[in-house]
């Protein structure tokens, strides 16, 4: 495969926004891969451990140096790939502007009111179901003070944005979703679509 012939879909949005059950939902309706942060810094978490909020953070670095140089390795050789991430606004892009210069990306940003995040955060910290290591009752009061400082803003990127209510089902709907990535353009580098 030549440059620009992959279509990298950043997914992105703040923790608890919904963008890790949509990107597990377009991973087959598209046939891509899906590298998730969260599911590389849990592989990181069961083989070292994380005792505390403080060595989960350093294990969240290490999960995005991770995520960069898969996606590296990936993007150029496979028709498409997602990648789903809380990538902060003003620290992702320095990382992420050569993958998008040698793909055709798009950024899915998934949003929901504050709140809506907190209600989430609480009740999936509860059920056992997310990992421990990411400490998320300790990681809450940080998680909305960067929220209402526009750490979780759409990416400043040359890609296309589809911004994505999450907060009761998706809007806009998820097939205007896929549609949305299928007719993706062959060369990005677009302002910021509606």
């Amino acid at each position: 495969m030549t440059p620009n012939t992959t279509l990298l879909v950043l997914v992105s949005g703040a923790p608890g926004s919904g963008k890790t059950t949509l990107a597990r939902r377009l991973a087959p309706e598209l046939g891509f891969p899906l590298l998730t942060r969260d599911g590389l810094k849990e592989t990181l978490l069961d083989v070292l451990g994380a005792p505390d909020r403080s060595a989960s953070q350093r294990l969240g670095a290490a999960s995005y140096a991770l995520l960069y140089a898969v996606l590296d390795a990936l993007v150029g050789t496979i028709p498409g790939v997602i990648a789903e991430s809380n990538f902060a606004r003003g620290r992702a892009e320095d990382e992420l502007r050569p993958l998008v210069a040698r793909s055709r990306a798009v950024l899915l940003h998934c949003g929901t009111t504050p709140e809506e995040v907190e209600r989430r955060i609480v009740a999936r910290s509860g059920t056992g179901d997310r990992h421990a290591g990411h400490h998320d009752a300790e990681a809450l009061p940080s998680v909305l003070k960067r929220l209402a400082e526009g750490a979780f803003d759409p990416l400043d990127l040359p890609a296309p944005v589809l911004r994505i209510d999450t907060t009761n089902g998706y809007a806009p709907p998820l097939p205007d979703i896929v549609r949305f990535l299928r007719e993706a353009p062959m060369r990005t580098g677009l302002a910021n679509m509606p």
